[in-house]
C-alpha cells in the first residue's frame, strides 16, 4: 500500500488578521468610550448702534469669557427677532447719545424683559446721573456701568450680575437707598397703567382705534413682530383671551 503524499497545508489567514484589526479599531469607537458632549454655552448679547464699540467690546468679551457665546446686535429690535432668545443669559444694553434718554432706555429694558424674562440686563451708558441709574433699575436692569469706569470694573460687574447680584456705582447706590426710604410701601395696589409699560399703553391706544399690527408697527417705527410681542404680553397681564377682550378690559385706562 503506497503512502498518500500530501502537500503541507497553509491556511490563508490574511483576511482573518485584517478583520481582527478592523474590530480592534472599531473598539475605540464604542459609545462607552466616547467623550461627553460639552454643555451648551449661555449667550451674552451686546446691543449698541455704535459699530466700532460693538465690534471692539464683542471681541474683548469673547477673549475673556469662555462660558459665554458672544452675539452682537445694533438694536434691541434686531436682537428680539433673532432665533432662540431663551438661551440669552446676559444682555449688555449700551445707551449713548440719543439712545441714552431715560424713555428710550426704559422702553428697551421693557422689551428685553418681555422677549427674554430670564436674561439679566446691564446698562452701559455715558450718562452718570443717579436718576438715570435708578430709572434703569426700576425697569429691571441688574447693573448700570458708566463709561467712565475702566474695563476691569465692567468685567467684574458682568461676573457679579451673572451669579445673581446687582451692580451700580457708589453714587447711584446712595441715591437709590434714599429714594427707597421715601417710596411707598411694597404691596400697595397698582393701577392698570402701572401694570403695563409705556410702550404697551401706546400700542394699546392704537389697538383701540382698530389699527392692525402692520399699521401700528409703521406708526411706532418698530417691526410687526415686536407689536405682536407687546400685544401677547398685554393679554397675559390683563388675562384677556383676544384683542377685543383686551380693549374692553382696559377701557378704564383711557
Amino acid at each position: 500500500m503506497h503512502p498518500v503524499l500530501t502537500a503541507p497545508f497553509h491556511a490563508d489567514t490574511s483576511h482573518v488578521s485584517h478583520e481582527s484589526d478592523q474590530y480592534a479599531k472599531e473598539d475605540v469607537l464604542l459609545p462607552t468610550e466616547t467623550q461627553a458632549a460639552a454643555p451648551a454655552k449661555g449667550v451674552l448679547s451686546v446691543i449698541t448702534r455704535n459699530v466700532l464699540f460693538l465690534t471692539a467690546l464683542s471681541r474683548c468679551l469673547d477673549s475673556l469669557f469662555e462660558e459665554f457665546s458672544i452675539e452682537a446686535f445694533d438694536s434691541v429690535e434686531d436682537w428680539s427677532q433673532a432665533q432662540d432668545r431663551g438661551s440669552t443669559v446676559i444682555v449688555l444694553l449700551c445707551a449713548t447719545g440719543a439712545d441714552a434718554a431715560d424713555s428710550t432706555v426704559s422702553q428697551n429694558l421693557d422689551l428685553v424683559a418681555e422677549v427674554a424674562p430670564q436674561a439679566r440686563t446691564i446698562v452701559i451708558s455715558d450718562v452718570e446721573s443717579p436718576s438715570a441709574m435708578i430709572a434703569a433699575l426700576k425697569h429691571g436692569a441688574k447693573g448700570y456701568v458708566p463709561m467712565s469706569l475702566d474695563l476691569e470694573v465692567a468685567i467684574g460687574a458682568i461676573k457679579l450680575v451673572n451669579v445673581g447680584g446687582t451692580f451700580v456705582p457708589a453714587s447711584g447706590l446712595l441715591s437709590f437707598r434714599s429714594t427707597a426710604i421715601s417710596s411707598p410701601e411694597v404691596g400697595e395696589p397698582e393701577s392698570g397703567r402701572e401694570v403695563l409699560t409705556r410702550r404697551q399703553i401706546t400700542v394699546l391706544e392704537y389697538l383701540r382705534q382698530g389699527d392692525p399690527n402692520k399699521l401700528i408697527a409703521h406708526k411706532l417705527n418698530m417691526s410687526e413682530a415686536t407689536v405682536k410681542i407687546h400685544v401677547r404680553n398685554m393679554m397675559k397681564k390683563i388675562q384677556a383671551r383676544n384683542r377685543t377682550e383686551l380693549v374692553n378690559l382696559t377701557k378704564h385706562l383711557f
